[in-house]
């Protein structure tokens, strides 16, 4: 007679039903199988039981036939508890919406405070926080990463020795330390200038310091090129108290400046003749999808790009409910246009790629200062469609570097 499963979702009513021999109504509810449950006997002519939503038009018929009077007294479950939202829509809309702009304002970015840096260096900052997106308004998942803005405004802005960005809610914080910051802590320090690297010294530009080295001397990595290290008074080097005693008198000093040597870099590089180069042209398309475990739904630009090759850069950043982290996370998905390019080169074009090539590498593992006078090809071949090349290169550059001097040297 009891059938309790999913009571809630079916819902269910409690009726009272009254006449003459009511256990007669009973037994043909049971006949029609109609589920009632928790009978009980409230006098010698009324019953008292349970029955679900689904089986009120059975028991109408039934009441019909035999004459009975029925009473709706309780109603209980699912569908009684959406009638009865249904009721109050603009509550229950007002709610929603609520709770949409709370999620929405929970993944905006509301402030960006810049911190530790001159009001100059803080403009500069925050240009490049706009050109990357990161500013008041937006969503924080539009912009790249934190990490890689980070990279990128330290490495663009030569003022800028550090920067961090650090997230609290709606805000982001900018830390920076700007390089004449880090030098003043330095700058009274006692050190020397030595020689980065081994070379023939062109030109010397001392600012402090004693110039331990002449130009057109031949020097190797570690040599002291300025020392730090400088005599109070003029004594009589023919005596050799009064110098024991000059090394005494020497003090130390913060030595700067720039050594210019002539230094040389020999490098391997091949190149096939026959290359192929992948381009970015510049076009791009941005898709955004909401994340919900194993489910993906998109929620912008549903439609592939008309690109015949494309490159795709995948960003993942989870919604927030004001500071509460949600299992759903937005999915950007930036689509660029790639173009392949496909051709022969001959052995010359073959051999100034690789002299290019070569001389790029160069670059990156020198000073920005740093100036290639002269190239030498040492050594080439031809085989299995590539061209081999050793090559010298003769590179005028700064080779001072710090040194501190120690107590007691």
């Amino acid at each position: 007679m009891k059938d309790k499963q999913g009571q809630f979702f079916k819902g269910y009513i409690t009726i009272h039903v009254n006449g003459r021999k009511p256990e007669l109504f009973l037994n043909r509810c049971m006949h029609e199988n109609i589920s009632i449950w928790d009978i009980r006997k409230l006098d010698e002519n009324t019953f008292e039981f349970k029955v679900y939503v689904g089986s009120l038009s059975s028991l109408k018929q039934i009441r019909r036939q035999m004459g009975y009077k029925i009473s709706f007294k309780e109603k209980y479950g699912f569908p009684f508890w959406l009638a009865h939202l249904k009721i109050r829509k603009p509550l229950i809309i007002g709610i929603f919406l609520a709770l949409f702009f709370i999620l929405v304002l929970s993944n905006m970015v509301w402030q960006v405070k810049i911190v530790g840096v001159s009001p100059e260096i803080e403009y500069k900052i925050r240009e490049r926080l706009d050109e990357y997106g990161l500013k008041q308004g937006v969503f924080k998942f539009s912009f790249q990463s934190v990490d890689d803005i980070e990279r990128n405004i330290t490495n663009e802005l030569q003022d800028v020795m550090w920067i961090g960005i650090e997230q609290k809610g709606t805000t982001y914080i900018v830390q920076g330390v700007e390089k004449s910051q880090a030098n003043d802590d330095h700058e009274n320090r006692p050190q020397n200038l030595v020689a980065s690297k081994a070379g023939v010294i062109l030109e010397m530009l001392v600012e402090k310091g004693d110039p331990q080295v002449t130009v057109y001397q031949k020097v190797k990595k570690g040599d002291i090129l300025v020392s730090g290290l400088i005599r109070e008074g003029v004594g009589n080097e023919n005596s050799e108290s009064e110098k024991a005693e000059e090394e005494k008198n020497k003090i130390g000093i913060h030595a700067e400046g720039e050594v210019f040597a002539e230094t040389w870099y020999t490098t391997e590089t091949t190149v096939p003749l026959s290359y192929e180069h992948q381009t970015l042209t510049g076009e791009k398309d941005e898709h955004y999808k909401l994340n919900i475990g194993n489910f993906t739904l998109p929620i912008w630009d549903f439609f592939p790009p008309d690109f015949a090759d494309t490159h795709t850069e995948r960003s993942e950043k989870p919604l927030h409910f004001l500071n509460l982290k949600l299992p759903f996370s937005v999915q950007k998905d930036t689509i660029f246009e790639k173009e392949t390019t496909r051709g022969e080169r001959s052995k010359e074009e073959a051999i100034s790629e690789g002299i290019a090539q070569a001389k790029r590498e160069i670059k990156r593992h020198t000073n920005h200062d740093a100036e290639i006078i002269d190239e030498e090809i040492l050594h080439q071949s031809v085989g299995n469609g590539k061209v081999r090349l050793e090559l010298l290169f003769t590179v005028r550059e700064n080779i001072a570097k710090p040194q501190p001097i120690n107590q007691g040297e």
